[in-house]
């Protein structure tokens, strides 16, 4: 049997790729030139740096909505990216789209979440708002570009540029401390990169519906208030949970399928690109779930209580810390010279655990 060379996975992509499709050969380089990998392509290696880093590790103990101590079963930022990652896949294959990149994209959607989820990113955009801002993507950008420090020479993960960039969806506040290539980013992102973002979302109505259930904040006939769930029960043909959870899944990623085909078969308009987005009714039925979720999960007393502790042991530590930053690992200290004392708080404090932040805030909480 002949082995598949890298170069013959890379033809491979040139046949079977859509238009629209990332080429390997296409990521932009990285920051520092490497000498290619004889098995891989340059996405699976991206792919296989995040998933080796440390900072990947640390989303296991990072509450993606109900706390790690809250019980074992629910999920948590490395699951959900998980499950991001293997939706994305499915969906970039169906549509000939470069599942490696989406898959790595997925993977590294979130390296940048503090503990406490987006109520802990609103507590560090809070305490930075006269030092450049915070945001979990621009800061997961910031981690795979310098701070992860596998490989000792200062440019983090050195990761293809189409996957750095793919990191920056969403707003970066002004002042935020990016590295120059991608500051001046006009092109278009990745296909692939607005794939991932749409089955994030899957991912979180889907498993939040899950995880909610699971710790009775609200109960099944309740969740069959949304039409969306209903469908899923009657695809089913079942009432048990997960088999109707499942289906919920898959009636918003086949919709996704479906449309996301249909928008890339239309005749391109000059100088625009195909727009992926569901369908209008699933669009609607998928913005009732999350309405739902809003309301009876994600600002439920029980949720909030544990969010917004969070956030104050956030607000006491950064308070602490730039009071008297000597408590601050040796490499903030080394970067505070260049970055500021503030940022590196930051990013200490952005890369923390939930049980770690608990830790390092008992004193600080019983002032």
């Amino acid at each position: 049997m002949v082995w598949l060379r890298r170069e013959d996975q890379e033809d491979r992509e040139l046949r079977s790729l859509s238009p629209f499709g990332t080429p390997s050969r296409s990521a932009g380089g990285r920051r520092i030139p490497e000498t290619e990998d004889p098995l891989r392509t340059v996405f699976q290696r991206d792919r296989d740096r995040v998933l080796h880093c440390s900072a990947f590790r640390r989303l296991q103990h990072k509450t993606q909505v109900m706390a790690a101590f809250e019980g074992d079963h629910f999920r948590s930022r490395m699951t959900h990216s998980l499950e991001v990652s293997q939706m994305a896949r499915s969906v970039a294959r169906a549509l000939r789209l470069n599942e490696d990149l989406a898959e790595a994209i997925a993977l590294a959607h979130d390296l940048g979440h503090p503990p406490f989820g987006h109520v802990g990113e609103d507590a560090l955009h809070e305490a930075m708002q006269d030092f450049g801002g915070f945001r979990h993507n621009a800061q997961g950008t910031r981690i795979v570009d310098r701070l992860e420090r596998r490989y000792g020479h200062g440019h983090g993960l050195n990761l293809t540029r189409a996957l750095r960039r793919s990191l920056l969806k969403g707003r970066v506040p002004d002042g935020f401390p990016l590295s120059d290539d991608l500051r001046d980013g006009e092109e278009p992102l990745p296909l692939e990169a607005d794939l991932v973002d749409l089955c994030d979302k899957i991912a979180y109505l889907s498993h939040d519906l899950d995880d909610g259930l699971r710790a009775a904040m609200f109960t099944d006939a309740e969740a069959a208030d949304l039409r969306l769930f209903r469908a899923a029960r009657k695809a089913a043909d079942s009432d048990q949970r997960q088999r109707v959870v499942s289906e919920f899944t898959s009636l918003l990623i086949h919709d996704l399928v479906e449309q996301a085909d249909l928008a890339l078969a239309a005749p391109p308009t000059t100088g625009q690109r195909p727009r992926l987005r569901h369908g209008k009714e699933m669009t609607v039925l998928a913005q009732e779930a999350l309405e739902f979720l809003r309301t009876r999960f994600y600002r439920s007393d029980r949720v909030l209580a544990v969010m917004n502790d969070g956030a104050e042991r956030i607000r006491r530590l950064f308070a602490s810390l730039r009071k008297d930053p000597t408590p601050l690992p040796p490499a903030f200290h080394e970067r505070a010279e260049t970055d500021g004392i503030e940022r590196s708080i930051c990013d200490y404090i952005a890369g923390m655990t939930d049980r770690f932040l608990h830790r390092a805030t008992v004193g600080l909480m019983a002032d």
